[in-house]
């Protein structure tokens, strides 16, 4: 195997596979014996088709599969040769001159770079400091999360803060609507988490009690199936509750597993630290990221920042309700979403080869056990036994992802450990 390669600017390498027309031979005796066993022709027996009929039958076939098996066994081999590592999938090119049979692969490359200065980075962030205002806050939020609802008496009108229990049917142009009912919607007055005008006509309804409420959607709303038209709801309202707060004090904090406020106090000042050790560690490291991204030119591969974005876009699409969507409004949402993610993605891959050159430079790898941790971390998270999350990430090619990832963040870390740490008084 002959393999050259040829720098086409600091992204972009081509290389040229030209193989031993042995190899070539080898690969397309092995097409020929299974079809030979496996082509069905009238007036010949199995395995016993003339090579000459099964090339005038399968020709387009057999051209197709031998440039498919020379890639599939050769190109490993020869990226290793000219040490080529691809960001992405190579575009191929089929050689076939006389007395020459191979490829050309166009790879997008990690970019040589002149790394900026990366020891010592001036880091300033805000001292952690924990206030008795932000204890009292989540205390609030622990008694919120601890409240009972319990059933209001008499013949009450249901107000704002109240929890309703609603049935209803929803109807346009006077046909009801299939996905628009339910028998049982728990609503808290007053949080606007459906329309206003919609929870507006619930103020004053008694338990029992039944109504019409017509609402117009509008121009903007987020499902465009609804987007401008008019629904008459036949609501009845089932049942009000009201929201008991629990008392806050020393019986309080023993249900939550402390021996007193003063302990569950403690315990919450540690929780929020910790919190705020987390987010400090995260700021550290995008501020590292940002003055190394920034101190040198890094340029971009065009395809992997295509592919980067196209991936974004699919995982949004995933997470809106777009199969509504008119194929225009779908133009303008994708549009938008490139705009939007094109700039994210892009930041994202300078991160990356910033990181990859300084752990070469550092020799920083993920080891064996590196990967062990961080797989055993996962399924004890997911609660799932180790093999079954390992052979999940083996079987669906995710250990490159994983091995990757972790040695991101261990240079990260390498970085962190480097910098000068300065807190705001």
């Amino acid at each position: 195997m002959k393999v050259e390669v040829e720098n086409l600017n600091q992204v972009s390498r081509k290389v040229e596979v030209i193989l031993p027309e042995e190899t070539v031979n080898n690969l397309e005796e092995s097409i020929y014996a299974e079809l030979k066993g496996q082509a069905k022709i009238k007036g010949f027996r199995p395995g016993k088709v003339p090579r000459s009929i099964i090339e005038n039958l399968y020709k387009d076939f057999i051209d197709s599969e031998l440039k498919r098996k020379i890639v599939e066994t050769t190109m490993a081999e020869a990226l290793t040769i000219a040490n080529v590592n691809p960001v992405v999938e190579p575009y191929v090119d089929f050689i076939e001159k006389e007395g020459q049979r191979g490829y050309t692969l166009e790879c997008e490359v990690i970019p040589e770079i002149e790394l900026p200065q990366y020891s010592g980075i001036e880091v300033e962030v805000e001292a952690i400091n924990v206030t008795d205002e932000e204890i009292e806050k989540r205390i609030e939020g622990m008694q919120e999360m601890h409240a009972e609802l319990i059933a209001k008496e008499g013949n009450v009108d249901a107000k704002n803060g109240d929890f309703v229990l609603i049935k209803y049917q929803g109807y346009a142009d006077g046909k009801p609507l299939k996905d628009v009912t339910t028998d049982s919607y728990p609503l808290e007055l007053g949080k606007n988490t459906i329309m206003p005008e919609f929870e507006d006509a619930l103020i004053g309804m008694k338990a029992g009690e039944e109504k019409d409420i017509e609402i117009t959607f509008p121009e903007d709303y987020p499902d465009k199936e609804f987007a401008k038209k008019k629904v008459l709801f036949k609501v009845t309202l089932k049942e009000i509750k009201e929201k008991r707060l629990p008392e806050i004090n020393n019986e309080f904090a023993k249900d939550l597993g402390f021996e007193d406020m003063v302990a569950l106090k403690v315990g919450l000042k540690k929780e929020i630290e910790k919190e705020k050790e987390t987010a400090k560690k995260k700021n550290i490291a995008h501020k590292i990221m940002e003055t190394l991204t920034n101190g040198v030119a890094i340029p971009v591969p065009t395809r992997l920042l295509g592919k980067r974005v196209e991936a974004m876009i699919e995982d949004a699409k995933l997470r809106f309700k777009t199969e509504t969507m008119s194929q225009e409004e779908m133009s303008k949402f994708e549009s938008n979403l490139k705009k939007e993610f094109e700039k994210r993605a892009e930041e994202m891959i300078k991160e990356e080869v910033v990181l990859a050159k300084i752990a070469e430079k550092e020799t920083i790898k993920t080891e064996e056990n590196d990967i062990h941790e961080r797989i055993k971390r996962i399924a004890e998270d997911a609660k799932k036994p180790y093999e079954e999350v390992k052979n999940f990430y083996e079987q669906y090619n995710l250990m490159g992802g994983l091995k990757k990832s972790i040695m991101q963040e261990k240079t990260i870390d390498f970085l962190r450990d480097k910098a000068l740490i300065k807190e705001k008084a």
